[in-house]
């Protein structure tokens, strides 16, 4: 067995898609070409496609098909945040399939955010999907924005107390967006000094804000990220669990650390609870990841997959 920490791996494959509603789209393709076909999605909202992400899987059997979503990555556009939304992210997954020339039913698999697209895509193209590998949950629920705004304040009371002073009252998530969409710097050192570094603080013993000074691309995640949750990830109340009566029948393993600060465990839990097909492997580490994590996975899925 061996492990992305270790070794870097090439593409065999890459390029991208057809412009659409001003984005194009990049992707690139790892492992055998003629293998079973596995397309990840990349966490975020905001981060992008990494080579790493390829190498959970057994590259001499597995076709694993990467890319970047709309604003992020290698992935071009004329406006980073126009028709950028969740339902332009699952197009974009088919999109790339069809591209491709792949047609029936392939793995799907993504950590954190790209837990929810591979879940949503799912969802919404079931016949398309004959096995789903997620980890690192996250529902885009209800649960999890009142998570980061309102009850890790159990651990971060100081900085939540500090971050709302700030805001007036206001909604942290939208009053963070608007910030991020001025077009006055001291307005985007503000919310990178403030609430928009919030989650990397999540799980630290000793957080410590960003004092800058800050470039161009440290806006790029935030940026997309509060689009993102300030609009409620564009889904319907709570989506995700409502609708897995739809994907009840596809065999998913789901992994995902005890002590996940970003994510808790609850969100793992209750998907497995509501997927009768679903195997959990819950890891004793702690973090939005870890390397026994990807490790423990690189095993079960090679003996299991």
């Amino acid at each position: 067995m061996f492990s992305f920490f270790k070794r870097t791996i090439r593409p065999f494959d890459s390029g991208y898609l057809p412009p659409l509603d001003g984005h194009e789209i990049f992707y690139h393709q790892f492992g055998n070409p003629d293998g079973k076909v596995i397309l990840a999605f990349h966490g975020g909202p905001g981060g992008c496609s990494k080579e790493k992400h390829a190498a959970h899987f057994d590259l001499k059997k597995y076709r694993v098909i990467l890319f970047d979503q709309r604003g992020c990555g290698k992935s071009l556009y004329k406006e980073r945040l126009s028709h950028n939304t969740t339902h332009d992210l699952l197009m974009d997954g088919i999109r790339l399939l069809d591209y491709l020339g792949i047609s029936g039913k392939i793995i799907i698999a993504g950590g954190s955010w790209g837990s929810t697209l591979a879940l949503l895509f799912a969802q919404k193209y079931p016949e398309r999907v004959s096995k789903l590998v997620v980890n690192s949950i996250f529902l885009a629920g209800a649960t999890d924005s009142k998570w980061m705004a309102q009850t890790s304040r159990l651990f971060y009371p100081d900085l939540l107390d500090k971050f709302n002073e700030e805001a007036g009252g206001k909604n942290l998530s939208k009053y963070t967006h608007r910030l991020l969409q001025s077009n006055k710097k001291k307005d985007h050192d503000k919310a990178l000094k403030g609430y928009a570094s919030y989650e990397k603080m999540l799980g630290c013993v000793d957080p410590k804000l960003p004092e800058g000074p800050f470039s161009e691309a440290d806006m790029s995640y935030p940026t997309i990220f509060f689009h993102y949750d300030s609009n409620n990830y564009f889904l319907k109340y709570d989506q995700i669990l409502k609708e897995c009566h739809k994907i009840a029948h596809i065999p998913t393993f789901i992994f995902h650390n005890r002590l996940d600060m970003n994510c808790p465990i609850q969100n793992a839990w209750d998907l497995h609870l509501a997927l009768p097909k679903s195997k959990i492997c819950i890891i004793p580490s702690r973090g939005h990841g870890s390397k026994l994590m990807f490790d423990t996975m690189q095993k079960v899925l090679r003996e299991r997959l």
